[in-house]
């Protein structure tokens, strides 16, 4: 009996898909003082895929003005704490980020409320991501997709402008120009023309919030984040 070799090619396909690109290493692993944040954005720069490590590294910079953990799992230990991360996040240090969590993060650090949907389930990656696209403070991506670090630092130096903060860098891009557009990240084959997300506009009607909702002032009360692409309904109710 002869076995068709195209399931085997398809299960291989499938776990190389669902693998993280990987890099040799991160920025932060070179410049970790808080005095070499320049050298640190210099190497980012030109890093084809930012990595969870110095995403997280940026972020802290972000939040607190500095990066005081000794490590990565220092790193991780405290996006976990700060919800950025999900309890079960496993992610190598030198992986590409997911612009998912990296999304979920910018608005929990900005407190970035969203439509109507942010505002009742949180800055969940899928919904985080959709706003901040449409916001133009995130590049063309799926939850699952990357950024460059070019990109990445964009990405930082726009969530800094809409709040009114210096930024880290002295970014070239302006906000009058399209968020990430110069970028093409390994690991994001396709990343406009697969077809999931729009080529411009809005990504969803504009959604009306009754008269009488109070939706919570703090993103930081929402529970930690779920990382899953959509939130599923309930049994028994309709997509």
């Amino acid at each position: 009996m002869r076995f068709s070799s195209l399931p085997l090619l398809a299960c291989v396909w499938l776990l190389c898909a669902c693998q993280p690109y990987m890099m040799k290493s991160s920025a932060v692993d070179q410049f970790p003082a808080p005095q070499q944040e320049i050298e640190f954005l210099d190497a980012l720069e030109d890093m084809a895929a930012v990595t969870n490590n110095d995403a997280l590294h940026g972020f802290l910079i972000l939040q607190d003005g500095k990066d005081s953990s000794k490590d990565y799992q220092d790193r991780v230990v405290e996006g976990v704490r700060r919800k950025w991360l999900s309890s079960s996040f496993d992610q190598q240090a030198n992986a590409a980020a997911h612009v998912g969590w990296m999304a979920g993060a910018g608005c929990r650090i900005m407190k970035i409320r969203g439509g109507l949907t942010m505002m009742i389930f949180g800055p969940v990656d899928h919904y985080a991501v959709k706003e901040l696209i449409y916001m133009e403070i995130l590049p063309l991506r799926t939850d699952n997709q990357s950024l460059s670090g070019a990109e990445f630092i964009d990405y930082i130096n726009r969530l800094e402008r809409i709040a009114g903060r210096a930024t880290l860098k002295n970014g070239e891009l302006q906000l009058d120009q399209t968020a990430g557009q110069s970028a093409v990240t390994p690991g994001n084959e396709a990343a406009i023309q697969e077809g999931t997300l729009p080529a411009s506009g809005p990504l969803e009607a504009p959604l009306i919030v009754p008269p009488a909702f109070e939706p919570a002032n703090d993103p930081d009360v929402f529970p930690e984040p779920i990382n899953t692409a959509v939130l599923k309904p309930p049994l028994g109710q309709p997509n």
